[in-house]
């Protein structure tokens, strides 16, 4: 009989090979589990080691901008007329904020952000990349700076900081020349890729020197490397010398510093402009515009204050009179008108025309500055008296073509390009002019106001120095520089007849030196040995009616101060080897023979001295006359 299977034993002895398959298959995928393992991390760390160690190294460091040093602007001495200065200044960078507005908040019990302040940091927030740091602030006072830094762990993504401001000194004396420095607007981003312009501390050239020298001033970012925590605090710098910021480089002025102060000290609170050139080589020994206004305040931020303040200004201290101030230069322009006929050789200069106070020509009248007249005046003695009939009748003979020739000759009516923005280029009128700029004809009395500098002409300050350094140097078309180094060529030639330029020249040296002469005063320059040569002008702001001149021209100080005429005045020292040229205008404050011959015979006499000029012999025997 056969023995019977325990079914106990059955179960069990399949239990156990099923447990040993299992076994089997959890081995087998424990295996390859650990073998995956083992190959991922030998990847991991031996065949993307490097990489891997890249990555942590980024984690780890990061490379902040090192913005330049910004080049200073200097004058001819070295003396710096754009600085640097130490700054405080607040940024934020919103990838590391989680909630703009609490941040702002709590910020703002710090320091004090304004409505403004705030509406600007949400712009430029939502205008910039969250990577690239805002300005919250700049010119952050030490102690509300020192506040800040308390309580800055407590602020993510606020990072306060000390750099470089830019600082002009003299409450900005040299503000209309110099220009200043802002922050880049979008159309400065459209025009330069610079990667510098993103940055919220960097400041480039708005106006003057400051935008034209921009590239060269500014200077090369720099790279720093940084070791950051968790939170993305810096814990230490790690300075590697080969990405070190270049500074920009320095720019120099022909101007001469303590000059410019002293021409100052002379308009104390006049206006208008003075600039004194070099009869030579066309360098700018002074380019002064007053009042000026105080480039700092841009700098640091100008308030609606400040801005009310300089737009409520009848002097307008904004505005650049010395090269974008259009005047009447008046009698000063007779030059021009002298040279002309003596070219054309159509006048006489010895030809004596009678001045009876006025000159008729149709139904109109047009008056000489002496309502009685000067009597019978040759070529000499009527720019020496500034007789207006003499230049109304040798006008009409020689033509309104050939007087603004003569001006052009002389650098008026055109831009020098002395480098920097705003130089207006003046009115020298003629026919042509006329019939585009107004459609209209030209007519005779158009060409007596001209030959008295009225009427349509405008000249800048400093072209009218231009036109006083040509006459004065006699030979060449002497032309301004700004910039020191500038190597400007030969001047051309002027073209004019020597003879004629030195009676000129003569009739010029009679206005400052003779008894009669206009800008007559018996010591002159004040420096023994010394002459100068010069002209007056009285520039006419305001017509005068018939019925005025039949009751009496009312006189300046009667008028409000802008009915008053401008005060004009040219002239270059010495008489003999000249130096320096000066054209001088003083808004509103009467004849030429005033405020403009007192403020320019000063500025000339300082820039003699400065330039280490003694007594010159009297050379008035060998003065050349026709």
């Amino acid at each position: 009989m056969a023995r019977r299977r325990n079914p106990k034993k059955a179960q069990e002895a399949k239990s156990e090979a099923q447990i040993t398959r299992r076994t089997a298959v959890l081995g087998a995928g424990g295996l390859g589990i650990f073998g995956i393992l083992a190959g991922r991390s030998y990847q991991l760390q031996i065949e993307q080691s490097e990489n891997y160690l890249a990555l942590s190294e980024e984690n780890r460091f990061n490379y902040q901008t090192v913005l330049p040093s910004r080049g200073l602007v200097r004058d001819r001495h070295g003396e710096p007329l754009a600085s640097n200065t130490l700054d405080y200044r607040v940024y934020l960078v919103a990838e590391q904020i989680d909630d703009l507005t609490l941040t702002l908040s709590q910020l703002g019990e710090v320091i004090s952000l304004s409505d403004r302040e705030l509406k600007r940091i949400r712009r430029d927030v939502a205008r910039r990349p969250d990577f690239v740091p805002v300005s919250v602030k700049d010119h952050v006072d030490w102690d509300d700076f020192a506040a800040l830094n308390m309580r800055v762990h407590a602020l993510p993504g606020i990072i306060p900081t000390a750099g470089e401001g830019r600082a002009y000194p003299d409450d900005g004396l040299f503000s209309h020349i110099t220009g200043y420095v802002g922050k880049a607007n979008d159309a400065d981003l459209a025009k330069d890729e610079d990667p510098l312009l993103l940055q919220p501390a960097f400041r480039i050239g708005k106006t003057g020197v400051e935008q034209a020298a921009d590239k060269q001033l500014r200077g090369k970012a720099g790279k720093l490397k940084v070791e950051v925590n968790a939170r993305g605090r810096v814990v230490r710098e790690w300075p590697e010398p080969g990405d070190a910021a270049r500074p920009g480089n320095d720019v120099y002025l022909t101007l001469d510093a303590p000059l410019q102060r002293f021409a100052a000290e002379q308009f104390g609170e006049d206006s208008g402009g003075i600039a004194v050139m070099d009869v030579m080589t066309g360098e700018l020994r002074t380019l002064l515009s007053m009042p000026t206004f105080d480039a700092n305040l841009f700098v640091s931020g100008l308030t609606q204050a400040d801005m009310d303040a300089l737009n409520s200004d009848e002097k307008r201290p904004q505005y650049n009179k010395v090269l974008s101030g259009g005047y009447a230069p008046a009698s000063t322009y007779k030059m021009a008108v002298m040279l002309a006929a003596l070219e054309s050789r159509k006048v006489d200069p010895k030809r004596r025309i009678f001045c009876g106070g006025k000159v008729r020509l149709g139904n109109r009248l047009f008056h000489c500055w002496k309502p009685e007249g000067h009597g019978a005046m040759n070529m000499r003695d009527a720019l020496k008296h500034s007789c207006d009939t003499y230049f109304y009748e040798i006008s009409q003979v020689i033509g309104v073509e050939a007087i603004a020739a003569s001006a052009r000759r002389l650098g008026l009516g055109q831009r020098h390009d002395i480098g920097v923005a705003g130089e207006k280029r003046g009115i020298v009128p003629e026919p042509t002019w006329k019939r585009d700029r107004l459609g209209a004809g030209w007519r005779m009395g158009d060409t007596l106001n001209a030959s008295i500098g009225q009427g349509f002409v405008l000249a800048s300050p400093m072209q009218l120095a231009v036109m006083v350094a040509r006459l004065a140097n006699g030979y060449n078309a002497v032309s301004p520089s700004l910039f020191a180094g500038v190597d400007q060529g030969v001047f051309s030639s002027l073209e004019i007849d020597p003879a004629h330029i030195s009676f000129v020249q003569d009739a010029m040296w009679s206005v400052c030196e003779e008894p009669g002469g206009t800008a007559y005063r018996n010591n002159g320059l004040g420096i023994p040995g010394l002459d100068m040569a010069g002209k007056t002008g009285t520039s006419q702001v305001r017509g005068i009616s018939r019925a005025e001149r039949a009751s009496g021209v009312i006189k300046n100080d009667e008028l409000p101060w802008k009915y008053r005429d401008h005060s004009i005045f040219v002239g270059y020292a010495p008489y003999t080897n000249p130096r320096f040229a000066v054209g001088c205008v003083v808004e509103h404050a009467g004849s030429g023979a005033g405020r403009a011959a007192e403020i320019t015979r000063a500025v000339l006499g300082e820039a003699l001295r400065r330039d280490g000029l003694g007594p010159h012999t009297d050379a008035s025997s060998d003065r050349a006359r026709l």
